[in-house]
């Protein structure tokens, strides 16, 4: 039987899911298993942006506008692209927030290995540079939970495709749709922070220490609640991170019990078709 996802909330406001344990660290997600036998294990990379969608390509920036990096990382491809139904997906999430007078944007989706060799750099010396009393390892750990490691990657070796190159991960913002100002998350996009946890301001309205109608935690219920209700699934470290079709996306579904998930990832890793850059 195909896996259905429940019917949509119309509440975009509603609260967000906690951690179970809020001093946890990222489950690795690779052990998930490939469905090749998926119809959609073929589906193709599309420019989001020819699909009708506000897109951005953050790590080509050349402007220095891109924070934290204020320069273009390697590799970095100027169209952001993602699979078909993954951008249907947030076509239909967009849609949702438009009666807010808002517009998702897309930063990043699909991305090159040399790219993501990039990121893993950049966050490696920063991590170190920042906490130089950790061990490599904890540094290692840290880096970890924003970036997929890419040093082993190896077509032939399922285990080691970073999610981003499968065309099902997407880095998504909510924008004022009249001026097209990025809203206010609480964190930056890529700020490599507790800030950028998911829940972290849920955490904070637990302990009082935030007002319910914080702009920062509206937001983030927001943009949140209008993807996973179309079947996006949420990194819980980074609130821009969202998921389908991926070996995280399967994890999430069963760490969360829900009914009927699927086993297996239906999106493997890729490459760009010809024509798109």
């Amino acid at each position: 039987m195909a896996f259905c996802y429940p019917q949509a909330m119309p509440n975009l406001h509603a609260p967000l899911r906690l951690r179970p344990d809020p001093n946890g660290t990222p489950v690795e997600y690779r052990w998930i298993p490939f469905d090749r036998a998926d119809a959609r294990w073929h589906e193709p990379l599309v420019d989001m942006a020819t699909e009708g969608l506000l897109t951005e390509a953050w790590y080509a920036r050349t402007d220095g506008g891109n924070a934290p990096y204020f320069m273009p990382i390697a590799g970095a491809v100027k169209t952001v692209a993602a699979r078909t139904s993954v951008a249907r997906l947030v076509r239909e999430a967009d849609a949702a927030v438009s009666g807010l007078g808002l517009r998702l944007k897309v930063v990043d989706a699909y991305r090159p290995i040399e790219t993501q060799a990039g990121l893993w750099t950049f966050f490696e010396q920063e991590v170190a540079a920042e906490r130089p009393e950790l061990s490599a390892a904890e540094q290692e750990a840290i880096v970890r939970t924003f970036v997929s490691d890419p040093r082993r990657f190896n077509r032939e070796d399922e285990t080691t495709w970073p999610i981003h190159s499968t065309g099902g991960s997407v880095d998504v913002v909510l924008v004022d749709a009249a001026s097209g100002a990025m809203l206010d998350h609480g964190a930056a996009f890529d700020e490599g922070h507790e800030r950028s946890y998911t829940d972290h301001y849920e955490r904070l309205l637990q302990r009082g220490e935030i007002a319910p109608d914080d702009a920062r935690l509206t937001n983030r219920r927001i943009l949140v609640n209008a993807m996973v209700n179309v079947g996006f699934t949420n990194y819980a470290y980074e609130f821009w991170h969202f998921d389908y079709g991926t070996q995280a996306h399967i994890l999430t579904l069963q760490d969360e019990g829900v009914a009927g998930a699927p086993k297996a990832a239906w999106y493997g890793t890729t490459d760009l078709p010809e024509g798109l850059c």
